[in-house]
């Protein structure tokens, strides 16, 4: 196992968080990782009470591919994302913070040094980039025409004003699964959520953004993103867990900055309707509605660099 010699000695920690994976998946995700070129990372598996975890073989893998820059934490328990993600960052020595989960690719090998230089040139503490959604068919992936900010203009404005209303009214929350994140800034923000938010660890970028830490977009893609299996997207029961977290955290941030409340009030008088989710479905329906109109959320996306990867015929849909 690979030593760390001195705090942020890598670039980047790319953490990917395990619990019950499938092995096919995560030998993929950590292909992606380890094809990785110009910047200096380590990885860090983070195992959340797998009650069979491989690690022999997950280290056997990792030794054939000549890659040593890697450390394995596991819990005896499991205890939720949050305290998984905790657990990483308790290892990690990069100075950016890169969360995965097999099933999720690295798009191709230049994107984290692309993304890193992106985030120093310009001195970010947070940004996201491109995620593009696939799915697996019955002959092959399916790659969709979607993303996840659904309005990309507060972004390509750089108006921080349009993110915080975007992001803290509307729920319009970029893919949690496309940022990185400096270490430090982080792990202020997870010890904060601990044992407050258990699944939905995406709350720690809203409770940022809500704090006017200023987060931009690499308008380039940057991760494969398996939609319709994980937590956000996949079985109801994860999805109604997670909706509990997000509840939570908007509550926090709601008591922490009142006119939130007073303005969700004034747009149901706008829009003559009482739910505020109803508010919320017709700004992402005239959101999509003008991306559709612009071409569609895919830019540049490569089919053969999926197939490359997976192994297997990737259309898109």
């Amino acid at each position: 196992m690979g030593e760390h010699q001195e705090a942020d000695f890598y670039d980047i920690s790319v953490c990917v968080l395990i619990y019950r994976p499938d092995y096919e998946k995560l030998f993929i995700t950590l292909t992606s990782i380890v094809n990785q070129k110009g910047c200096r990372y380590e990885i860090l598996l983070a195992d959340d009470g797998s009650e069979d975890f491989r690690q022999q073989e997950i280290e056997q893998w990792l030794h054939e591919k000549h890659f040593t820059d890697y450390t394995i934490v596991r819990s005896s328990i499991n205890r939720g994302i949050v305290h998984n993600q905790m657990n990483a960052l308790h290892a990690a020595q990069g100075r950016y913070i890169k969360w995965i989960s097999p099933g999720d690719y690295l798009y191709n090998e230049h994107v984290l040094a692309g993304m890193i230089h992106f985030m120093e040139a310009e001195g970010y503490r947070l940004a996201f980039g491109r995620a593009c959604y696939y799915r697996e068919g019955q002959s092959g992936y399916e790659i969709l025409n979607t993303m996840n900010p659904l309005d990309l203009r507060p972004y390509h404005d750089h108006d921080m004003r349009a993110i915080w209303e975007a992001y803290l009214l509307y729920g319009d929350f970029a893919c949690g699964a496309a940022f990185i994140a400096e270490r430090q800034l982080l792990t202020f923000y997870i010890e904060a959520i601990l044992d407050v938010i258990v699944y939905g660890e995406d709350a720690v970028y809203s409770l940022m953004i809500a704090d006017d830490i200023r987060v931009d977009f690499w308008d380039e893609n940057l991760i494969w993103y398996e939609y319709g299996t994980g937590i956000s997207t996949g079985a109801k029961e994860w999805r109604a867990r997670v909706g509990q977290d997000n509840a939570i955290c908007l509550a926090i941030v709601e008591e922490k900055y009142p006119e939130l409340r007073a303005e969700k009030e004034r747009l149901c008088r706008v829009h003559g309707v009482r739910d505020f989710n109803e508010v919320r479905e017709i700004y992402g329906r005239h959101a999509v509605q003008i991306q559709m109109q612009q071409g569609g959320y895919l830019k540049n996306v490569d089919p053969a660099a999926l197939e490359r990867l997976g192994g297997r015929k990737a259309v898109f849909v």
